[in-house]
């Protein structure tokens, strides 16, 4: 499989995307959950939404880069009636400018009030939402089994409860602050989510299970979130740069899935 048929910009796009989504969720849980001297609040409050809010947005300008014309663009919409395609363009753009508003409002007032609380819930909710409709443009490809799955909206969705919960964790232990159960659950059932997928998938001809790319998901997107959800802030500290580096090969973990998930229909060309 060469680097062409995994289609590396919506690689980024969709583990992004759904990464700041599944962030959205677990931060505002996690205000929920811990008791007020724990609150993310000020300085660090405005730090952990304005990565997030990188992360989405960023992630979502990525599918950019699968266009023949970026600069049309703007033309995806015109299918809504009947494309897939133009559901999901016009679904991120609402979503991103909700998330932008649920920033803002973090941002302008970095405390924990029912104004962020509800704009986190609503920009979770419609996030995962989201997630389905990309999921969609996939699966409706009955041609191709590897898509015409379950395990399409399954992965993607465990995609976004493994990252983004996982990475609040992180984010957390760095501020030398616990990590609610609900956090460490969260952790684990994105886990699971990202196994059940991968199982399924395994069960599909052509799913290239021997695949490395598929190992080093296993071994940094399921092995490793499980290890940091069980751990759970208990002993040292650990170094920020060390967290750094957790999340990015974790990260990597989900981009070799997804890598795995176009490259395995892809090479199959022509695949449409």
């Amino acid at each position: 499989m060469n680097i062409h048929h995994m289609e590396l910009p919506l690689v980024f796009f969709t583990v992004m995307s759904q990464w700041g989504i599944g962030a959205v969720l677990a931060l505002t849980l996690y205000q929920m959950k811990v008791s007020t001297e724990h609150k993310l609040v000020g300085k660090s409050l405005r730090t952990a939404v304005i990565i997030i809010w990188l992360i989405e947005v960023v992630g979502s300008s990525m599918s950019m880069g699968h266009l023949g014309v970026p600069l049309e663009a703007y033309r995806s919409v015109l299918g809504l009636s009947h494309s897939w395609l133009s559901r999901e363009a016009v679904t991120f753009v609402l979503l991103n400018g909700l998330v932008t508003l649920w920033a803002l409002s973090c941002w302008l007032q970095p405390t924990v009030n029912i104004r962020n609380i509800v704009l986190g819930w609503l920009s979770g909710i419609g996030g995962l939402a989201a997630i389905l409709v990309t999921a969609q443009v996939y699966y409706q490809m009955v041609a191709h089994p590897l898509w015409h799955s379950s395990a399409t909206q399954i992965a993607f969705i465990g995609t976004a409860i493994v990252l983004g919960f996982v990475s609040i964790t992180l984010f957390v232990q760095a501020l030398a602050k616990p990590v609610p159960k609900a956090i460490k659950v969260g952790v684990l059932l994105g886990v699971i989510l990202v196994l059940i997928s991968q199982v399924i998938r395994s069960q599909i001809p052509a799913s290239q299970g021997e695949s490395y790319l598929l190992w080093w998901q296993v071994v940094m997107s399921m092995v490793l979130p499980c290890a940091i959800a069980v751990r759970g802030g208990k002993g040292k500290v650990p170094s920020v740069p060390l967290l750094i580096a957790l999340m990015v090969v974790m990260f990597s973990g989900e981009l070799a899935g997804r890598a795995l998930f176009y490259g395995s229909v892809m090479i199959q060309a022509p695949w449409f």
